[in-house]
């Protein structure tokens, strides 16, 4: 028999509803699983405004079940499902790669052609009461690590791989531009890989003082006004050798240009919406001689993430501020843009 289960749909921007859908049977290579928790993130918001760059190019469309940061535990096997058996708590990752082109085969999945995004790109996500979802990018996780965290494993795969994309060592200073739960989690993973210093910029003074107490060298708030001087202070008197900006605020990107270090790495890891940065100092870049990258996804990187999180050493559910169940998902939404909390987690039950 059919069943149905309750989910969260962005019929369009700015139009949402919890409606009744299908609670289908897993497919070959599939696992149902019954959904704890579900982060509510940035890219939630922009598919509900109507800004994320995937929907206003074409790529994506609505209606859609959001939700790409989340945690649960298998109820149903498909066939060719080994790995995995009722009970296990598990994670998935967002981007689903088709595993046969070229791209899929290099490593690359999360650059698919062919890739589908959970919640976001023609893939239904977790603000539900349950999810379909390919056992090939699942990921079996501690039941000693609490549900909030565990929910959290997405973003903090997403900031490892800015840390790694860095190649942050114990010689290097770095500055984090972005006190939102990436710029957060960064920090700690950024730690994790034992940087020499960690400074976290940001506008937000509730978020800075929970950058103090995740262990950051110093925090500096943009209202000062001069916050490259600031950052050649805290770095002991030269500009920090890495640079990871994840506002997705074009203006921080001048900013983060002119704050590295000669011959330093400069990471870009938040998304724009569509939005260009004027004025970059471009002559900089290249005299400096500084290395410029993207950062997109978590490509390979779960095993690692969940190991740090299973051992403490790095602990996302500092971030959570707020639960709150299905219902409330716009209640989020807004609460994400005041940015009265830090990080929201949904849970189902």
């Amino acid at each position: 028999m059919r069943r149905n289960m309750r989910a969260v749909v962005i019929d369009a921007p700015r139009s949402v509803a919890l409606r009744n859908l299908a609670d289908e049977a897993p497919g070959f290579g599939e696992v149902s699983i019954r959904v704890l928790a579900t982060g509510i993130c940035g890219t939630d918001v922009e598919i509900f405004d109507g800004t994320m760059p995937y929907f206003t190019m074409g790529m994506a469309r609505y209606p859609v079940v959001p939700g790409h940061e989340w945690v649960g535990e298998v109820i149903a096997c498909g066939e060719g499902v080994a790995r995995f058996q009722c009970g296990d708590r598990v994670v998935g990752e967002c981007s689903v790669g088709c595993m046969q082109c070229t791209v899929c085969l290099a490593g690359n999945y999360h650059r698919c052609p062919n890739r589908t995004e959970t919640g976001i790109l023609n893939r239904p996500g977790a603000f539900a009461e349950t999810i379909r979802f390919p056992a090939l990018f699942l990921h079996k996780i501690s039941r000693d690590v609490p549900i909030e965290a565990a929910a959290l494993i997405e973003p903090s795969a997403v900031a490892f791989n800015g840390v790694r994309i860095a190649a942050v060592s114990p010689r290097d200073d770095v500055a984090i531009l972005g006190d939102g739960p990436i710029g957060l989690l960064l920090l700690q993973m950024a730690r994790a890989f034992g940087a020499r210093r960690v400074i976290v910029v940001g506008g937000t003074p509730h978020r800075l003082a929970l950058a103090e107490r995740l262990g950051a060298h110093a925090v500096i708030d943009i209202a000062d006004g001069r916050v490259v001087e600031r950052l050649v202070e805290a770095a002991g008197g030269e500009r920090p050798a890495v640079v990871i900006e994840a506002t997705g605020n074009p203006a921080a990107v001048n900013t983060a240009v002119e704050a590295v270090a000669p011959g330093g790495r400069l990471v870009l890891q938040g998304l724009f919406a569509g939005r260009k940065a004027d004025g970059v100092d471009l002559d900089r870049i290249v005299t400096a001689d500084i290395m410029l990258r993207g950062a997109l996804g978590s490509p390979g990187v779960w095993d690692d993430v969940i190991g740090l999180v299973e051992s403490g050493r790095v602990d996302p559910a500092a971030l959570v501020s707020e639960r709150l169940k299905l219902a409330d998902f716009e209640k989020g939404i807004g609460l994400v843009k005041a940015r009265s909390g830090v990080k929201l987690v949904v849970e189902p039950a």
